[in-house]
């Protein structure tokens, strides 16, 4: 998948320390592919011209409750965004920009929500449009100049203010894994035994062809790209150990759901405030958990 090349020296958002996932009422798993890369439906990057600038929420049903993520103010309602869908702009005390798109127009009105409303962490904003069945997330620096969105065209460098979601994502997510970061899914791919080079690297050609040869050995379409299907088979086989065989690491037909495993939380290879040399040790440790330990906190 096409993927900016400067997607990396984006920023963080920092934001607070603890904000909500913010569809209280949807298991979390986002796209981690898509920041700098992926295209909206039926838009390609010859057609579209520009990059994709935030993090998409996924699996989220028709109706699906979109809560504020923090303490904040709303900057905007029923801002354009798909054909049928909308976009809430949020300014959260923490000093970010949040974009929330694919809500239902006027679903604000349910709890007779209005621009310039001091909204409370957790407290509705609105609802989710069934056919998009996501909420595309972006963050920026809030700041006087800030209003809206900025699209990222494809010969440009990255918007002034653009943030990257990815830690603060991993914040909301508490302890559920997910391998958002280069470093992450090259430590991932090593721990696997596919990857040999410097996990600090940017992903290059060496890490596309370890890509492959993870994805041929988990049975998954051995593309060199990074989808959810890979990511789930991938996260899967860390919970079982490096791969002896192929037939040690094939998942089979059809790759198994991340939702289906023991959470924990991977976040620059520190997992419950221990520095771990690889992600497989992170599974393991999270693996030795109580149940109730490793719940998800709102």
């Amino acid at each position: 998948m096409a993927r900016s090349p400067d997607w990396e020296t984006v920023p963080m958002a920092e934001g607070g320390a603890d904000p909500l996932w913010p569809m209280p009422d949807v298991t979390p798993k986002f796209a981690t592919w898509s920041l700098g890369g992926g295209r909206p439906d039926g838009c390609t990057l010859e057609s579209c011209q520009r990059w994709h600038a935030g993090v998409d929420l996924q699996r989220a049903p028709d109706r699906a409750l979109v809560v504020a993520p923090e303490d904040g103010t709303i900057a905007g309602l029923d801002k354009g965004w798909t054909e049928g869908t909308k976009a809430i702009f949020f300014v959260t005390d923490s000093g970010l920009f949040l974009v929330l798109g694919g809500v239902i127009a006027g679903s604000h009105k349910e709890w007779s929500r209005k621009a310039g409303d001091k909204i409370k962490r957790g407290g509705e904003l609105g609802r989710i449009v069934g056919s998009y069945g996501m909420l595309h997330f972006e963050t920026y620096a809030a700041g006087p100049g800030r209003t809206a969105n900025s699209r990222w065209w494809k010969d440009d460098p990255p918007p002034d203010g653009l943030r990257n979601p990815a830690n603060y994502v991993q914040r909301m997510v508490g302890q559920s894994a997910s391998l958002l970061q280069t470093r992450q899914r090259l430590q991932a791919l090593a721990d696997l035994g596919h990857y040999t080079g410097d996990v600090g690297a940017a992903w290059g050609p060496a890490a596309t062809e370890a890509l492959k040869k993870a994805q041929a050995a988990l049975g998954v379409e051995v593309d060199g790209k990074w989808g959810p299907n890979t990511e789930d088979a991938i996260l899967a086989a860390l919970q079982k150990g490096p791969c002896e065989s192929l037939e040690d690491c094939s998942t089979g037909d059809a790759a198994p759901s991340s939702d289906a495993l023991r959470p924990l939380r991977i976040v620059g290879g520190v997992v419950a405030g221990l520095a771990l040399a690889g992600l497989t040790a992170a599974v393991v440790v999270s693996m030795r958990r109580p149940a109730e330990e490793v719940r998800r906190g709102d």
